[in-house]
Formats: structure tokens, sequence, C-alpha cells
């Protein structure tokens, strides 16, 4: 108990220092672009992230023991251009670009993911990652819709209005190979990964059919991390930009 006590201690101390530096970040950081929602530093882990969205997908990759790396290397692609991913996830050889709505610059994560791709027959793959290394594009997470759950089926509305506010949603992501993708645990390795092939990306498990992954995307929970309130302006009124 007491050691569970030390965990939960440190946990909040790190939570406090992560919300103090983002504050701090963000007061510093100017605006730029044309983005509905623009993008504000947020620290989760006492990693800078260039947004809310990213440290929440670092958080909700961490909810589930997925391995990442935060913008670990610049690559080239074969077009010659230079491109930064956001996330690595080493153990299971994928990567994951984050990007909001209304932000339609994916050209650069389908180049790369094309690049990583390999030309094995579909069932008999013999790299080290099934299809090769899969690129992933992660987006804000799909509402959660109590009226649309069992569990809430006899609640009042009141409850379910809470319950709404106060659920991060479901992760939401698109393939850069156009195929679609599923979220889930192996059977075989307990590890969670993402499913596109026939064999588990972490251990190379043989799967027969996704039988109950497609179900997991919806009953995995979105980790939402906000950060600190932005700084209040001269009049004293709090900068109503939200964080993207």
């Amino acid at each position: 108990m007491a050691m569970q006590d030390d965990i939960g201690k440190r946990c909040f101390v790190e939570s406090v220092a992560d919300d103090i530096e983002t504050g701090r970040l963000r007061r510093d950081h100017v605006i730029t672009g044309d983005l509905k929602i623009p993008s504000l530093p947020t620290v989760y882990r006492s990693t800078a992230f260039r947004s809310a969205l990213e440290a929440s997908w670092a958080a909700t990759l961490d909810s589930l023991g997925i391995v990442w790396e935060y913008e670990p290397e610049t690559v080239t692609l074969p077009s010659g251009v230079r491109y930064l991913p956001d996330f690595r996830l080493p153990e299971i050889g994928a990567w994951l670009e984050v990007k909001g709505d209304g932000v339609p610059r994916v050209e650069k994560a389908i180049e790369f993911g094309k690049s990583l791709a390999c030309d094995c027959p579909r069932f008999g793959c013999t790299c080290r990652w099934a299809g090769g290394e899969l690129v992933l594009i992660g987006h804000p997470p799909q509402p959660f819709r109590p009226d649309y759950s069992d569990e809430y089926d006899h609640r009042p509305y009141w409850a379910k209005q809470i319950a709404g506010r106060n659920h991060g949603g479901h992760p939401r992501w698109t393939s850069t190979r156009r195929t679609s993708a599923w979220l889930g645990h192996c059977p075989a390795c307990q590890k969670a990964t993402w499913f596109d092939s026939p064999h588990c990306r972490a251990c190379r498990h043989r799967l027969i059919g996704a039988h109950g992954l497609e179900s997991g995307n919806t009953e995995i929970r979105f980790i939402r991390i906000t950060g600190a309130a932005l700084p209040k302006d001269d009049a004293g009124e709090e900068d109503p930009t939200p964080a993207a």
C-alpha cells in the first residue's frame, strides 16, 4: 500500500511539474498559421509536445503499454523531401503521425508509408514486420456517445451528459496503406498493437481472422492531456483560444 501511495504522489508531482512547464511554454508561444484551432505546446512526462493532441496520443499509447519515441529522427523521402515523423513505435514496427481536423498535409506521411511497405505476398511475408513498417495517421478522438452504450441505457439524461463530457472518447486513425487497421491485443503475446495483416506485429503470431479486434477499437479510451490553462491577458481575462 505504501508503495502505491509513493507512486501516486510521484505521478501527481510529475503532473504538476508538466502543467507548470506547459504554462510557461504557452505563455511564450507565438501562434502562427491559419488553423482554426492553433496548436499549443503541451508537456507530458517531461516531454514538450507541439500540441495537446500529440501529448494525448502519447498518453493513450502509454495506457496501452505501447512504447513510443517522439520525433526520433528526420528522414529523407524518395522524393528528396525531408520529413520528421511524430512518433516511432519501435516494438511493433510502426510510426504515428498526429494530425488535427482541418490539417490536410498528409502527403509526406503517405509517401513515408509507401517507402516502408514491402512487396512480399500477403500470406507469405518474411520481413521482420509483416507487410513492412506501418505508418498511421492519428486524428482527434471519436466522441463517446452514451446513447449508444448498453451501460447507459437506463441512466437519466443528465447522467449521460456528464458521462459524455468526462469520457475522453475513442482513438481514431487511418492507415497510409489505404487498408483497414485494427487496434487490439494479440491473444498470444498480449501486447497491444495495430493489425493490418494475419500476423501480430509484436510477435508474428499467426491470427485466425481478425475476430474480436475490430470491436476493440471502440472499447479503448483516448486519454486527453489538456495541459495548464492559458495565461490571462492584460485585462485579466483568460485567452479563449482552445488547445489543439
